[in-house]
């Protein structure tokens, strides 16, 4: 007989909402949530630069189509002093796009279509800090937005 976890839940002094749940089914939830912990591990070692909720992202839609470069607006943002020109031109080169450049050339943003190969690409450069994106789906993407200047200046980091 399988053992089980009882959980109550009192509303009020006359009812009492009892759930219960198989010993394995908690056992199947602490292997999802070490699994999870082993990916976030894996991201942090591997793609340390870029935004785990963006990889997570862009994995699941390839999953879901396998094969398939989703259109991403992709925020990469660098450290301050880095060369315009330069990294205008990498970012070219590796997309295809020209990227918008904001906050003082700290912040460079393309729409494009994205894999996992590519962005490891992106964060390669010692210059860049964090890469981040939101999925669009097409070239018609809504822009930046993240912007750490503001950030920067509230708190003086600049």
């Amino acid at each position: 007989m399988e053992k089980a976890f009882c959980i109550e839940y009192f509303r009020n002094t006359h009812i009492v909402l009892q759930i219960i749940i198989p010993v394995s089914s908690i056992s199947e939830l602490k292997e999802i949530r070490r699994a999870f912990q082993g990916l976030q591990t894996l991201y942090e070692t591997y793609l340390p630069k870029i935004d785990p909720h963006l990889v997570n992202d862009l994995l699941s839609r390839q999953q879901k189509k396998p094969g398939d470069e989703p259109f991403y607006m992709v925020e990469i943002f660098t450290k301050k002093g880095t060369n315009e020109d330069d990294k205008r031109s990498f970012i070219l080169r590796k997309t295809g796009m020209v990227p918008s450049i904001q906050d003082r050339g700290t912040h460079y943003v393309t729409n494009h279509r994205l894999t996992l190969e590519l962005l490891k690409e992106l964060a390669a450069p010692d210059d860049v800090l964090e890469i981040t994106g939101e999925y669009t789906g097409g070239l018609t993407g809504v822009g930046s937005t993240t912007s750490r200047l503001r950030e920067d200046e509230v708190y003086g980091r600049l």
